[in-house]
């Protein structure tokens, strides 16, 4: 035991913490992913927070650490840096449950030695992600499911890639910008969320190339969220007179409607004449004339005489 561990037992405080000065917690713990914790904590895995063991708590608290608790969490070996939460502390003496997601962007392995600190982070008001694919933005409203998400997160880290799980779906989502500093909390905090286009999409693998209705350049600018429409939606007003030509030319071309313009049907089978018309005349005089005499004599004998029939007597 050197003198440091002697004069920290002394004053009560647990083994292997160390204080960077007042008010300044530092340690170093063997990180493990979530994954080896029991299968109920496995969904952490979606999260910004790690588990520390409980001698952790004591010495945050000898030393009124306020909350909420943030960290600086590193990489002794790579340098790489990140942020983090603190949600409970229930792990092991000496070892650190973090998100896998995290030890990747720590290029950490496991049982590999991490540096955690205290730190003191500024409430972010702008977060700029760029989702790793495009099945991210297809979900119906990927900004609703992002607020969701962030809610087990306390920090954000710029150049980050979080992980978030919805609907038994991992998305990979990478920070691209904060404000107003590269390292934010994001607890209470009322941040705006801006989108970039998707890693795999063609606006990020060739800007240069894009239209300038598609970059995102700015939080002014956001990403239309579902799949863009194949057709131009029309303008009010325009291209009114042509059409109305167009629709009066194809009316004249189209046959209009007769009424009574069918063929009537005859009992005796023969064709009969369309209904409206009047049947023909025969071309003849004589024939129109015989026709009309013998109408005439028939319709004189078939007309009607009052008291011209047979009288009869009751004697005969």
């Amino acid at each position: 035991m050197n003198l440091d561990e002697y004069v920290r037992s002394l004053r009560g405080e647990p083994m292997g913490h160390h204080h960077g000065g007042p008010g300044r917690y530092e340690h170093k713990f063997k990180a493990f992913p979530i994954s080896f914790l029991p299968k109920e904590k496995h969904s952490l895995e979606s999260g910004g927070k790690i588990l520390l063991p409980p001698s952790a708590l004591n010495a945050l608290s000898r030393l009124n650490i306020q909350y909420p608790m943030l960290f600086e969490i590193s990489n002794p070996i790579s340098g790489k840096k990140s942020h983090c939460g603190v949600l409970e502390f229930i792990a092991e003496e000496g070892i650190c449950y973090i998100p896998l997601w995290m030890m990747q962007n720590l290029q950490l392995k496991e049982g590999e030695f991490i540096d955690i600190k205290n730190a003191t982070l500024p409430k972010g008001t702008f977060v700029k992600i760029q989702p790793r694919t495009s099945n991210f933005i297809d979900i119906s409203n990927p900004k609703a499911v992002l607020e969701n998400s962030l809610r087990k997160f306390a920090t954000l880290t710029k150049d980050d890639e979080i992980m978030i799980d919805y609907n038994n779906t991992k998305y990979y989502l990478k920070v691209v910008e904060l404000k107003p500093a590269n390292a934010i909390s994001i607890i209470e905090a009322d941040v705006s969320v801006d989108f970039a286009p998707p890693m795999d999409s063609k606006e990020a693998t060739s800007p240069s190339t894009s239209s300038p209705g598609t970059h995102v350049s700015g939080p002014s600018k956001g990403l239309t969220f579902g799949p863009a429409s194949t057709s131009a939606k029309p303008i009010p007003g325009g291209k009114k007179k042509k059409d109305e030509s167009d629709s009066d030319s194809d009316s004249d071309n189209e046959p209009k409607f007769k009424a009574f313009a069918g063929t009537g049907a005859r009992l005796d089978g023969k064709v009969g004449t369309p209904l409206g018309t009047s049947p023909k005349t025969l071309n003849t005089n004589t024939n129109t004339n015989t026709n009309t005499n013998n109408n005439n004599t028939k319709n004189e004998d078939t007309k009607f005489k009052s008291f011209s029939g047979k009288g009869y007597s009751l004697k005969d």
